[in-house]
């Protein structure tokens, strides 16, 4: 399917379906977007991408290396997950520059349209004109079909809705704003809630200990990746708890584990960081592995250095016998404030763990608006939702190496919730394990996603995927910071 963004005219519908009949393409088998910009943003496309200081009438950015004909899409293995049609790529339109261009040659600004769009379709679907025979039967095939389409230099139209102004942008713009305590609003008196608690509290513990899976039990939402391959966890990330008698701004972390290259080493200053500053620690113990070889001697350096609380989870998955084991060998720490069973999965006991947590915190005024549950920005959210159900369904095919950033969050005019987002790979040949045949496992990561993110936010979601491979992202300082992972950058 073709996708039109900000074109406001039917002449670009009428010259696309008029090339796929003249190519032998079925919409259905293909993907792409046509979209205008504002000429500013041409510019920067132009810069970024080409080194081109200048704006252009058009660009387009094929998906695709080559294109044969006759087309069928069991040749290729680029799948949009949305729709299981091969991914060709986006054409861009400069808005001023085609108006500017349509009244030079002296035809309407709906022709002018519709041929830009047809010269980067045509671009998509392989057709050069760098060598000079290749120019000449792209332009031969251009008037061809826009003779078949009747899409002449007498064209007119007017355009079918107002379109260009600022609204989208501005969307965007707030979406990507971090959520916080607004520095404007009135501050709250310690006298108005005299007995209210509020401090900040730790999560630490092993790789898949539960970590995740108790934070978002406590807050009430999603606020951090839940899956059980271990290290899934990779920016500390504020969960909060508000209740009327305490604010609990949960720190969650990393597991703790020997760093084995530079993304492992920025989860482990994640790991420092979090432990700086706090009120608290809640360690997390897995009971169905126990203590194991070094817990018991950092719990013991632990609970020295700042009131610590051990929660032994997953207690719902072994015996007593085996829980009365742990708990008796933690009674050794005499520093340990608390020790509680748990399991974060079920809830169970953990209205126990929060009462032990807000014992240790102190006595003040909420940080943070009480409807705020964290202080990461939906984009953030949105990738690590994304992340998680990569991992999941991708189980122990995919061993650690996939990250997700966001291209676009922003509001449609109709109010669709629009997010395209890139999984990224260290290795070429898990990209197809990543897509799944036809585009299954890419369809199925992107379904599972936006139900949760529809959820998170009241919103109807249209997700796009796409699946990139960038060698050795984890050992990249330059991809790692793109991706917020920035060494230089408080943790």
């Amino acid at each position: 399917m073709i996708e039109l963004y900000d074109i406001p005219y039917k002449s670009v519908r009428t010259v696309l379906n008029a090339a796929m009949r003249h190519l032998g393409v079925s919409e259905e088998d293909i993907s792409a977007e046509i979209a205008s910009l504002p000429d500013e943003e041409i510019h920067t496309l132009n810069r970024n991408e080409r080194g081109v200081d200048s704006v252009t009438d058009v660009l387009s950015f094929p998906a695709q290396e080559r294109v044969d004909f006759p087309f069928s899409k069991g040749d290729y293995s680029d799948i949009d997950p949305e729709t299981g049609a091969v991914l060709l790529g986006e054409v861009y339109i400069a808005r001023d520059r085609a108006a500017g261009q349509a009244a030079e040659y002296g035809h309407s600004v709906a022709r002018e349209y519709a041929f830009l769009a047809l010269h980067g379709f045509l671009h998509l679907m392989g057709f050069d004109h760098i060598e000079e025979s290749d120019r000449i039967k792209t332009e031969a095939l251009q008037q061809e079909i826009l003779a078949e389409s009747g899409v002449g230099r007498d064209y007119f139209e007017e355009p079918a809705v107002p379109v260009f102004d600022d609204e989208d942008k501005e969307v965007e713009e707030n979406a990507d704003t971090d959520v916080g305590c607004d520095e404007d609003a009135p501050e709250v008196s310690a006298s108005e809630e005299p007995s209210l608690r509020c401090g900040f509290a730790a999560i630490l513990g092993r790789p898949n200990a539960g970590k995740s899976t108790l934070i978002n039990e406590l807050v009430g939402e999603k606020v951090a990746i839940v899956s059980w391959k271990p290290q899934t966890t990779r920016n500390k990330i504020l969960g909060i708890l508000n209740s009327p008698k305490a604010q609990i701004i949960f720190v969650d972390t990393p597991g703790i584990h020997t760093p084995g290259n530079k993304l492992g080493t920025f989860m482990m200053r994640s790991v420092k960081a979090a432990e700086d500053g706090v009120d608290c620690v809640i360690y997390v113990i897995d009971a169905e592995k126990g203590l194991r070889e070094g817990d018991f001697e950092r719990l013991k350096a632990e609970a020295k250095s700042v009131p610590t609380v051990a929660a032994v989870n997953k207690v719902d998955r072994v015996t007593k016998e085996k829980v009365a084991e742990i708990l008796s060998e933690l009674n050794g720490i005499s520093d340990l404030k608390a020790v509680v069973p748990i399991s974060a999965l079920k809830g169970k006991n953990t209205s126990v763990l929060i009462s032990e947590v807000e014992k240790l915190l102190p006595f003040g005024v909420r940080l943070f608006p009480e409807d705020v549950y964290t202080d990461r920005n939906m984009r953030f959210m949105a990738s690590e939702i994304i992340r998680e159900k990569a991992l999941r369904l991708l189980d122990k095919e995919i061993p650690y190496g996939v990250a997700v950033t966001i291209n676009k969050y922003g509001y449609r005019p109709s109010g669709t919730l629009e997010i395209d987002a890139d999984v990224i790979c260290q290795k070429a040949q898990h990209k197809p394990i990543i897509l799944g045949k036809n585009g299954s496992m890419i369809k199925k990561i992107s379904e599972y996603a936006r139900e949760d993110l529809e959820a998170m936010t009241g919103d109807k979601i249209l997700l796009t995927l796409w699946v990139r491979v960038k060698k050795d992202w984890r050992d990249d300082d330059v991809i790692l910071a793109n991706l917020g992972y920035d060494k230089n950058k408080d943790v």
